[in-house]
Parts: C-alpha cells; sequence; structure tokens
C-alpha cells in the first residue's frame, strides 16, 4: 500500500457521491473512481484495484451488498454506507465480508477515521455500533412503502393496493419503486424476499 490511501466511492446519488469524495479528499484519501451503480463500482475496482471501497448499500443493478459479496475474492476491502444503521443491515454487511458499515449521519472525521482504518487491514464490523454516534431510522422505508410491499406480499395487484391506501396506481408505483431502488433490487419477488429478510415486516 502506498502513503496515500486509495478508494473506489460509490452512490448512485450525484450530491452525495460528490460530498463524500470532498470528506475523504479533505481526510487526505484519494478519490481514483467514482461510480454510481454496482457493476460500475465492481469493474472500477477490478480495474483500479484500490486500497479500499466505499460503497451504498443501496446501488441499482447491483446492491452494495452483492458488490461487497465479489469484491470479497480480490482481497479489496470494503465500508458500506447507508444513510440508515439498520442492525440487520449491519449483520448482513459482516455476512457478505464488509469491513465496516457506518452512516451517512456520522461525522466527517468518523467516516474517515473508518476508510482508512479499514485501508490498514482493520476489520471494525465486529465491534458493537455506539447509538450515539449515528441518528436511528426504524427502517430504510418510508411507512407507506411498507404498507405498498407488505400488501404486494399478500398477492395484491397494484390497482388493488391504491383501492385500500386511497391513492391512484402511479403513487403506488411510484412507491414500489422507491422502495426496490432503497433495497437494491429490481423485481417484485426480490423486493418482498429483501424486505423480509430486513424484518421490515415478517414472514
Amino acid at each position: 500500500m502506498g502513503e496515500q490511501v486509495r478508494a473506489v466511492i460509490a452512490d448512485d446519488h450525484p450530491v452525495a457521491l460528490a460530498g463524500l469524495e470532498e470528506i475523504l479528499r479533505r481526510g487526505g484519501i484519494a478519490v481514483v473512481g467514482r461510480a454510481c451503480t454496482g457493476r460500475e463500482a465492481l469493474r472500477l475496482v477490478q480495474e483500479l484495484r484500490p486500497d479500499v471501497a466505499v460503497v451504498d448499500v443501496a446501488l441499482p443493478e447491483l446492491s452494495g451488498l452483492e458488490v461487497t459479496r465479489r469484491l470479497r475474492e480480490l482481497g479489496v476491502p470494503v465500508v458500506l454506507i447507508s444513510m440508515y444503521d439498520e442492525e440487520v443491515l449491519m449483520r448482513e454487511a459482516a455476512a457478505v465480508g464488509a469491513a465496516a458499515f457506518v452512516s451517512k449521519m456520522a461525522l466527517p472525521q468518523e467516516i474517515v477515521e473508518v476508510v482508512r482504518s479499514v485501508a490498514e487491514g482493520q476489520i471494525l464490523l465486529k465491534e458493537e455500533p455506539s447509538p450515539s454516534r449515528v441518528a436511528r431510522h426504524p427502517s430504510p422505508l418510508t411507512p407507506r412503502e411498507r404498507e405498498v410491499v407488505k400488501l404486494l406480499a399478500e398477492g395484491k395487484k397494484i390497482g388493488e393496493i391504491a383501492e385500500i391506501l386511497c391513492r391512484s396506481p402511479a403513487t403506488v408505483r411510484a412507491q414500489k419503486a422507491s422502495a426496490m431502488r432503497k433495497l437494491g433490487v429490481h423485481s417484485t419477488p426480490e423486493l418482498i424476499r429483501r424486505a423480509r429478510e430486513l424484518g421490515i415486516f415478517p414472514p
């Protein structure tokens, strides 16, 4: 590893991606690649072989968890980031081989310290997260999005859900699409399975 830590970062929100890059650069970490999708992140890491990859959990095409699982074989450590600090997400991050999981609500210096520590070979995910360091959120999904997913799991169609929730079909479709984006999935069965895995509603 060189004197300066080299990182590839991935986030599907341009503003968040730019903000993360600025935080790392100010912390003395060189951002050598930026990605907006999971597949792009995987390709960049394979090509650039950075010291660490900082990957958002909810990426399109391939979720951050899937990217982490694939990068484990390359030996590139991954810091997973998210707006949410769900304990279930942290357990899944550990299961796929992430070295750390940090909330976007963390202070910039905390993010830099985590990324630098992981680049130096430390595994931080096993540490018990401190509730005081990050904001708590009950779920990655809004209450209405959870209702939509739950009704989809019950076999309801978009039109039926719209009637039950007194919303237009277009609104229901938008809420379903938002839930899929947040959970990094691309089909209704994947959405339902992922929501159950995260404990958003019981099996």
